[in-house]
């Protein structure tokens, strides 16, 4: 009985461990062939990734910096771009192009876009000092108005709190609040997966993903634009600087949120997607509209989708909030409308 358990143990094992190995060896050809596949189109697409500023070294790595628009313009516009987004100096210029009366300045932060990955501590204070020696090395100097896309709000608030004289103004595009992480945790933010994230960017592994690519749904963009955009998501789709800012950005908020919110004007415009003509155009919002009215039809849906986000601002005298049709990034869907919005508050 021993002799034959002992050969079945033998034989199972035996079995076991060439199956673990012939596993092994698949996916080590496969991830061979993923990072192959990658690093192949990354040569290709060097030519793509130029940089439409110029490159300012801070604390030992370069950030790129771009200055555009009528650099007489005695209103400077300061462009910070979210999180988990690597493309905002292609995907901002057909704003840009709609503003261009002004001087503007936009900021890859550290391992965005086409700045370097830096490998410094996130923390808000860090973030902001790279984001303020990068623009004056780039010789623009202040009073800013700063104009923050989604989670950079935290960011831009900080900086009207920790120098109020270089902040103008503030205008907020979809832009996130310090207390809208209030009711959450680093580690549900920021997790295991996106921690996994940053191998898989590097090894390739978003080429097979579509989702993770933009397209052009309302022709904003011309062939070339879109081409960078992928490129630049293909490259630096989710860096380590992205992961430790990502990990950081609860503690930030919280930290920022100490400090309240500043006395500095801000106009903070914010998408209502169930707003005409938008609910229209999109198939998948006016489903979703269709069957939320059908369900409460005493509700009013256009005034209830950022009804939390006014009454929270209501009672700051210093804060305007107007909405807008569109989705999230209202800068891929109607440039010029949004540049008039701002332009009117400007002027």
């Amino acid at each position: 009985m021993n002799k034959k358990l002992k050969k079945f143990l033998h034989t199972f094992f035996k079995i076991f461990i060439i199956f673990l190995l012939g596993t092994a060896a698949i996916n080590i050809i496969i991830f061979a062939a993923v990072y192959f596949n990658h690093t192949s189109k990354l040569s290709k697409e060097e030519g793509y990734l130029v940089p439409p500023g110029q490159m300012v070294e801070v604390d030992g790595h370069d950030m790129h910096v771009w200055v555009t628009g009528n650099e007489d313009a005695k209103d400077v516009l300061v462009f910070l771009h979210e999180s988990k987004i690597t493309d905002d100096s292609i995907a901002l210029q057909p704003l840009f192009k709609e503003l261009d009366e002004y001087k503007i300045v936009y900021v890859d932060r550290s391992g965005f876009g086409f700045s370097e990955v830096s490998g410094q501590p996130r923390d808000i204070d860090t973030v902001l000092e790279e984001t303020r020696l990068a623009i004056k090395g780039a010789g623009v100097e202040g009073p800013y108005n700063i104009v923050a896309l989604g989670t950079s709000g935290v960011e831009a608030i900080h900086w009207a709190n920790t120098y109020k004289d270089e902040v103008v103004s503030i205008i907020g595009i979809d832009m996130y609040y310090p207390e809208q992480f209030a009711n959450t945790t680093t580690e549900k933010y920021c997790g295991f997966f996106d921690y996994m994230m940053v191998p898989f960017y590097k090894l390739g592994g978003q080429r097979f993903i579509k989702e993770l690519y933009p397209v052009n749904t309302y022709g904003v963009y011309n062939d070339v634009q879109m081409t960078i955009r992928k490129a630049l998501i293909s490259k630096n789709g989710y860096t380590k600087d992205m992961y430790e800012e990502d990990l950081a950005m609860v503690d930030n908020a919280g930290k920022v949120a100490q400090e309240g919110l500043p006395d500095t004007e801000m106009f903070l415009i914010y998408a209502n997607p169930f707003l005409e003509p938008y609910v229209t155009i999109d198939d998948t919002v006016n489903a979703k509209y269709v069957e939320q009215s059908e369900a409460n039809p005493d509700v009013d849906l256009v005034a209830e989708y950022n009804r939390w986000l006014r009454e929270y601002f209501d009672e700051y005298e210093n804060i305007a909030v107007e909405e807008m049709s569109g989705p999230g990034r209202l800068y891929t869907y109607n440039p010029e409308e949004l540049a008039s919005i701002i332009e009117d508050y400007l002027e």
